[in-house]
């Protein structure tokens, strides 16, 4: 189970980096950028950009092929 969560923080914060260098080239050339809001309920608190949807996507989907590939997902 450390193993999946290792590698779904590891693999989270790859895409945070490449997410950042895209966020940068979109807004320096002028086109909406990836931390413009996507999904936002003020009454519920939740405030989320594309880039915070594609994170929380690629660390979930890290974790779980790792989960499959060891013991933890079964045989």
């Amino acid at each position: 189970m450390l193993v999946s969560l290792g590698a779904g923080l590891a693999f989270g914060l790859l895409v945070a980096i490449a997410l950042t260098v895209v966020d940068l080239y979109l807004a320096g050339h002028g086109r909406r950028p990836l931390s413009a809001p996507l999904l936002d309920v003020p009454p519920l608190g939740i405030h989320l950009s594309l880039a915070d949807v594609l994170f929380l996507g690629a660390a979930v989907f890290g974790a779980a092929i790792t989960w499959r590939r060891t013991a933890g997902g079964g045989a």
